[in-house]
């Protein structure tokens, strides 16, 4: 039976006709077949173009008819395109749009423009004519508008063009026409609200949210431009009547773009705009939240307060000029400010305000406005005493602000850390906060810049502080003021401890000093600088003190087993404890030596199976022998996974270990090379020399031993009775 290969192979040897018969043939056995649709599909295409040729226009619309009929599938990109370009060619009034393309192709841009015009004019519903019309526009946009000056005329005519173009949208192609207007917002000839809106906002596709990259720098995508560029000429021309229209765009640029301050900004500017003075206070509320230290946000909300409440309108821009800015963009709040104070007759300040935004435009080489300028001429101007700042003005000022933004949330005690820096921001001091919740103290960090911390505060000092957790749930303060108190680091419990060791430079100075503190049941380990110890008393190791700490808690882990290291302890402050002890916070263990190595001048001891230890000679006073009880005051240190112990104090006692450590034995001794046993009992060699040669049958005292070849636990001779 014949295949659609068949046909194929026919119509490429140039057999037409046959491979036409043939493809009927087999369309007809399985009409289903997608390979059988296209034989006779591109047979019908061949056909429509032969009949063309001939100028037998009937026979051409025959194929083209039987060709609709077909079910091709759409995916098929080739052979659809094929199809459609039958019907224009079976069709000899389209003829103007194949010469049109044809113009195109060979590169004649002007005469592809002027006849694609025609041919749209004859078949406006045409959905591939107008796609092909359009991408020869976007070809005259190219010229039009990548130049410096765009002529407007031009390009406001060629985008009347298109947007009355019925190609697909979204699309690739609709976005490059938005990307052309985006060139001249800036003009007063082009209306770019009425643009967009047959442009429709919602054509915006995800690609067009995408920054982009140049000479390595990094651009805002077009949506964000466009979306930016339509508030703002919305605000400057005051065009309320389009506000509702555009803040659904608005937000979505917000949502999509939650770096640019602008798109923020404008919406807060809009609402106020239409008179949604409320819903603005509402939005620009957490903003002032997110942004405290930015000076925008709050002269902001004085403009949109200021017609409802001028005593809180001058609270807001007080803090907005405490905070950092450059000061051209700050001239433009004072100017502002500068009216409001007048309204008050608070001459001083105005004119402080004034002068100041005087000094920032003359340094840019900014216009001075004529108001400006006019207010220098008033009697009160030149009545008004000079003042060198009004900072504190400022102060005493901005609590209302504050109140306002910030009245739901609680005050919470707190204490001031320590600053450091780190190694790549070594100009960017940072600042410890610690806040007590109901069930803990946690420990945060800011800038010192900030709340100007190194200034105004010392460390330990009590402050208080108002602020919230943020959505990554990092908690944010916003405000924070000093707390009457005469203690510092008033938040944290006196806990008895002792002095460890001293630290030293390589000079031998000391530094600091390791101090232990019992907290509850454990021992708690951490370093104290010498600076931050702030009372005076003499110290020295095992000196008793009462220890303020600090440590982060652990994170619990959802695995049984975790090596995750414990936090590091802060030792925030000291105190002498009159009433204590050398050591008193390190429990006494009394252990027995079991060997000593005279040599080096040292002696082992055992205290139960869990604690040992090396101990120096010279620290007793009497003579240490093997079986000698001493009684220890230890440290547990602690490396990688491993630990030991060092002695701290020592001494010789009569005391009883109290743990099982040694046991009498006696019985026949058995040899096993120059070593030897008593039932469980190991008799080292040194014992063996001494007393075997006199007894085989002894008696003695023997202390719990680890063989650490066979990692069990025996008991071991000290001494033969």
């Amino acid at each position: 039976m014949s295949s659609s290969k068949e046909v194929f192979a026919l119509r490429k040897e140039g057999s037409l006709d046959e491979a036409y018969a043939m493809a009927l043939e087999i369309i007809e056995a399985d009409p289903n077949d997608e390979w059988n649709i296209k034989a006779i599909a591109w047979c019908l295409y061949d056909l429509t173009k032969r009949s063309v040729s001939q100028n037998d226009y009937t026979t051409a619309k025959t194929y083209v008819e039987h060709l609709e009929a077909l079910q091709i599938n759409e995916f098929d990109e080739i052979l659809v395109k094929s199809v459609e370009h039958a019907k224009v060619l079976a069709s000899p009034e389209k003829r103007i749009i194949l010469q049109a393309k044809e113009k195109s192709k060979q590169g004649n841009h002007q005469e592809a423009l002027t006849l694609f015009r025609q041919a749209i004019q004859q078949f406006p519903n045409d959905i591939d004519l107008n796609t092909q019309f359009a991408w020869e526009l976007q070809k005259e946009g190219k010229l039009i508008f990548d130049t410096e000056k765009v002529e407007v005329q031009k390009a406001r005519q060629l985008l009347a063009d298109y947007i009355k173009l019925k190609n697909e949208r979204p699309s690739q192609l609709h976005s490059l026409f938005l990307r052309f207007a985006d060139k001249i917002t800036d003009r007063e000839e082009f209306n770019l609200i009425s643009f967009l809106k047959l442009w429709d906002l919602n054509n915006l596709r995800e690609e067009d949210f995408e920054t982009f990259t140049k000479e390595g720098k990094t651009y805002p995508s077009i949506a964000e431009k466009i979306i930016q560029h339509g508030a703002k000429l919305i605000l400057d021309k005051k065009q309320n009547q389009d506000v509702e229209y555009f803040l659904p765009f608005l937000d979505t640029g917000i949502k999509r773009c939650q770096d640019n301050i602008w798109l923020t900004y404008y919406k807060a500017k809009l609402l106020h705009l239409i008179n949604r003075n409320e819903e603005a206070i509402e939005f620009l509320i957490p903003v002032v939240k997110e942004k405290i230290s930015d000076y925008w946000t709050w002269s902001l909300l004085a403009e949109l307060v200021i017609e409802a409440d001028k005593e809180k309108a001058v609270s807001c821009y007080c803090k907005s000029l405490l905070c950092k800015g450059e000061d051209k963009f700050i001239a433009n709040v004072r100017t502002r400010f500068a009216e409001l104070l007048i309204q008050k007759e608070l001459w001083s300040e105005a004119k402080f305000e004034i002068n100041s935004a005087i000094r920032a435009k003359e340094t840019e080489g900014a216009k001075v406005s004529d108001r400006l300028r006019d207010y220098q001429q008033k009697e009160w101007f030149k009545n008004a005493a000079e003042k060198r700042s009004n900072n504190d003005f400022y102060s005493s000022h901005k609590q209302l602000a504050e109140e306002f933004i910030f009245h739901s949330l609680p005050w919470l005690d707190g204490c001031l850390g320590e600053t450091f820096t780190i190694p790549d921001k070594p100009d960017k001091p940072r600042r410890k906060l610690f806040i007590k919740f109901p069930k803990e103290v946690i420990e945060i960090v800011v800038s010192d810049r900030k709340f100007n911390t190194s200034r105004n505060y010392k460390q330990g000092e009590s402050i208080r502080v108002k602020g919230e957790y943020d959505k990554e749930k990092i908690f944010q303060p916003y405000l924070l003021e000093k707390r009457a108190t005469q203690d510092s680091w008033d938040l944290f419990e006196w806990h008895t401890g002792n002095i460890i060791q001293a630290i030293k430079n390589d000079g031998d100075k000391i530094t600091a000093w390791r101090v232990s503190a019992v907290v509850g049941d454990l021992m708690k380990e951490g370093i104290i600088d010498v600076q931050d110890i702030t009372t005076k008393f003499p110290i020295k190791e095992g000196f008793p003190v009462f220890v303020k700490l600090y440590q982060k808690e652990k994170n619990r882990s959802f695995f049984l087993f975790s090596t995750e290291k414990e936090s590091r302890v802060h030792i925030l402050a000291l105190s002498e404890r009159t009433n204590g002890n050398l050591w008193d916070s390190f429990p006494e263990n009394i252990g027995v030596v079991d060997h000593i190595n005279e040599e080096k001048g040292i002696a082992h001891f055992i205290v139960n199976k869990k604690i040992d230890s090396i101990i120096k000679l010279n620290q007793f006073k009497e003579k240490v022998e093997i079986g000698s009880t001493v009684l220890v005051k230890l440290k547990k240190v602690t490396k990688d996974r491993d630990s030991y112990y060092t002695v701290l104090s020592c001494s010789l006692t009569q005391q009883e270990p109290t743990e099982n450590i040694l046991k009498s034995f006696a019985g026949i001794i058995s040899t096993k090379g120059d070593v030897g046993f008593v039932d469980d009992v190991f008799i080292d060699a040194n014992l063996m020399q001494e007393h075997f040669e006199y007894a085989s049958t002894i008696n003695g005292i023997a202390i719990i031993n680890y063989n650490k070849k066979k990692g069990t636990w025996g008991w071991k001779a000290i001494k033969i009775l």
